[in-house]
């Protein structure tokens, strides 16, 4: 299994360059981006975008760093309103749940965890890893 990775990964870029060469040449088996095609099997070449990462960017690296030194001020600055609405928000959530949940609705879920407890069993399997 290894050695069949091995071998595709040395042979799919000549593969690529030859789907786009394919392509290319509008020689695709259906017009689009078919590039071989049987009756067993279809070939298709696809393109997925790929964002840069900033680590292999200097420019994108630094405004990252910069956005992020801005977040850290502007965090700063208004640490006492920010502190405030993260005291409102947690009083809202525990408001929220007491109006979601009745004590009969508590009860409920207090004797389905009790039974689903209960009657979880303990299945067998095989468990197999290639090396």
């Amino acid at each position: 299994m290894a050695a069949l990775s091995a071998k595709l990964e040395e042979i799919e870029p000549m593969a690529i360059e030859r789907a786009l060469s394919i392509i290319s040449e509008d020689a695709t088996a259906n017009g689009k981006r078919v590039v071989y095609r049987t009756d067993t099997v279809d070939i298709i070449l696809q393109l997925r975008s790929q964002k840069p990462k900033p680590q292999n960017h200097a420019d994108l690296e630094s405004l990252k760093e910069l956005i992020e030194l801005e977040a850290e001020k502007a965090q700063h600055q208004n640490q006492d309103e920010i502190a405030s609405m993260e005291r409102e928000i947690a009083l809202l959530r525990s408001r929220l749940l007491r109006l979601q949940q009745t004590d009969e609705g508590r009860t409920y879920q207090a004797e389905y965890a009790d039974l689903e407890r209960q009657l979880t069993t303990l299945e067998p399997l095989l468990s197999v890893r290639l090396k």
